[in-house]
């Protein structure tokens, strides 16, 4: 449990590069216990981190370390090739909706509607393209602003 709150903290958990690289480095909670806080750290700067690795790489160490319940070695070991192989289909998503994001920042700027909602404050890229997603981009749709209030 303590393993899953240390990534709690970070937006998008597992998502993150970091937590996957540690998945891989160590994918059983026995490998996890064992990892040195250089294992850690060398781990964090393959997923592209360069500070606070120091405080990240002692709290991840102590998270690992906790005590828990140990599930037979042979279970423990098919476990952690399911995750691994689960990972894989984690990365193969992950880069999608990456590609997926890059495609709406790049095609989104192009829409003829795109400086007025990217003007309005907290309104980025994303959540534009979504807004017009949801509405639609045909502007004879509403005839006034309360036919827009409308929809749901």
């Amino acid at each position: 449990m303590r393993r899953r709150r240390q990534f709690a903290n970070w937006y998008n958990a597992l998502c993150r590069t970091e937590a996957r690289e540690l998945l891989k480095a160590a994918s059983t909670p026995a490998k996890a216990a064992r990892m040195t806080r250089p294992q850690i750290q060398a781990a964090l700067k393959r997923a592209g981190r360069s500070r606070p690795i120091a405080a990240d790489a002692d709290g991840l160490r102590e998270a690992f370390r906790v005590d828990w319940a140990h599930p037979p070695q042979m279970l423990e070991d098919a476990l952690g090739k399911q995750m691994l192989a689960l990972l894989l289909q984690l990365e193969a998503a992950c880069t999608a909706a990456d590609g997926l994001a890059d495609a709406v920042d790049e095609a989104c700027p192009q829409h003829l509607d795109s400086e007025i909602l990217l003007c309005l404050p907290g309104l980025g890229t994303q959540l534009a393209a979504r807004l017009l997603a949801e509405i639609g981009d045909d502007r004879s749709r509403f005839v006034d602003a309360c036919g827009f209030e409308g929809i749901r």
